[in-house]
């Protein structure tokens, strides 16, 4: 048995597993009014036509009738020369610039900002692991300018440091008092502060001037009953303190504007269900659906930023029924973010191939082989990422059924 900790690409994939599945159960109901700034405008540059008259004229393509008279009996006939007009520059195809990907709010990597925190007093061994990209939702918060670090421990697979970043102070002082409202106490770091701690970890949110930032700690199983409730709360608090430290004094990078996007009319399941029933075309008629996933472990920052439309089909629970049905099946589409669609991680436990969906400029058919995985199309349509999957299947057929769930749906699409 191999008894080394986990590193490098197996630790991000053990977090991207994890991640995947607090995701599928943090996206709130996304019936909240979307931003449609109009997009990037295109550029037609301005062409210079010389012709005419007065040009040749200038050019001395034409006699001047203020020159002296030509003899009267010319000696010869002079070979006429054959006038050259000029021609017009040929107008160039307008183009669109492409979208540039939005950078985080705060100016500042993850490990100068955590540099004053000890993470080994949260999770055993931490090792800094990246932020992946693998749901809609991931683009909506960097589009929301949130910058999100994570920490996994090469000793304890379930344990894990999660660390968001963004601007927005009114918001957060709300997510504050929401804490309190709930039973959290206040804490003496930032403007405002709230965490709850149990024996397994804590859950913070703190605000200092604009900044805004949750810190997140889940110590699974290794030192579960040897630090107490009280101690992790001391090592959070000073934790925000030194986060806000870091954060004090930086200006907000500039907003993200939301490319238009005829997808952006969209903002309920009813839009998003395709004409023939979903369940049909995946071959489970007995699929019940769309449902808004609801929100079971709320996080402010994901409330605040998640733009989504994501709606679930899920088969009613049967005793005995036949594991050949697919299960469930999640729609999530994020209008204007088609720049992350190219952006979607790519790691060595991921499957993924390039699929046609009719209607859609590209699509990607993507499994991931974990506990907890399941497969997914990416679609790329109108400048919106659409994406329909499904968890722990691994039919032969799959591919398929998706892929025609997909087109489907990218059917559903509003006229421009």
């Amino acid at each position: 048995m191999n008894s080394e900790p986990p590193t490098g690409d197996e630790l991000n994939r053990m977090l991207v597993t994890m991640k995947q599945n607090v995701l599928e159960r943090t996206t709130e109901s996304p019936r909240r009014k979307r931003n449609r700034n109009l997009g990037l405008g295109l550029g037609l540059a301005a062409l210079l036509a010389i012709g005419g008259g007065s040009g040749a004229l200038a050019l001395g393509m034409l006699p001047s009738p203020f020159q002296a008279s030509a003899p009267s009996t010319p000696t010869s006939t002079p070979t006429p020369t054959p006038t050259v007009r000029p021609t017009a520059t040929p107008r160039p195809t307008p183009t669109v610039a492409p979208v540039v990907a939005p950078v985080p709010s705060a100016p500042i990597d993850c490990a100068t900002l955590a540099s004053g925190v000890r993470m080994d007093l949260f999770i055993p061994s931490p090792l800094q692991g990246r932020v992946d990209l693998l749901l809609p939702t991931d683009a909506s918060l960097s589009e929301y300018g949130v910058l999100g670090c994570e920490w996994g421990s090469t000793e304890q697979p379930y344990s894990r440091v999660d660390l968001s970043v963004a601007s927005g102070r009114e918001a957060g002082l709300t997510a504050v008092d929401d804490l309190v409202a709930g039973g959290a106490q206040r804490t003496e770091a930032g403007d405002a502060s709230a965490m709850t701690c149990t024996e397994q970890g804590c859950q913070a949110t703190v605000v200092s001037g604009i900044w805004w930032v949750e810190f997140r700690t889940s110590d699974v199983d290794a030192t579960s009953g040897t630090v107490s409730v009280e101690t992790r709360a001391a090592n959070t608090t000073a934790a925000l303190t030194s986060l806000v430290s870091r954060l004090d004094g930086l200006s907000r990078a500039p907003s993200w504007t939301r490319p238009d996007s005829s997808w952006a009319r969209v903002d309920d399941c009813a839009a998003l269900s395709p004409a023939v029933p979903l369940g049909q075309i995946m071959g489970s008629p007995r699929l019940e659906g769309p449902q808004e996933p609801q929100n079971e472990y709320p996080s402010g920052i994901v409330r605040a930023s998640d733009r989504t439309v994501q709606c679930r089909w899920t088969l009613p629970y049967v005793e005995d029924a036949p594991i050949s049905e697919v299960g469930d099946v999640t729609v999530t589409l994020s209008a204007g973010s088609g720049w992350a669609v190219d952006a979607v991680d790519s790691m060595s436990h991921l499957e993924r191939s390039p699929v046609t969906v009719a209607g859609a400029e590209k699509a990607e058919y993507v499994c991931i082989h974990d506990e907890g995985s399941g497969c997914y199309v990416n679609v790329l349509t109108d400048g919106s990422w659409l994406q329909v999957r499904t968890s722990n299947t691994y039919e032969d057929s799959l591919k398929g059924l998706l892929v025609a769930a997909a087109e489907a749906i990218v059917a559903t699409r509003p006229a421009s």
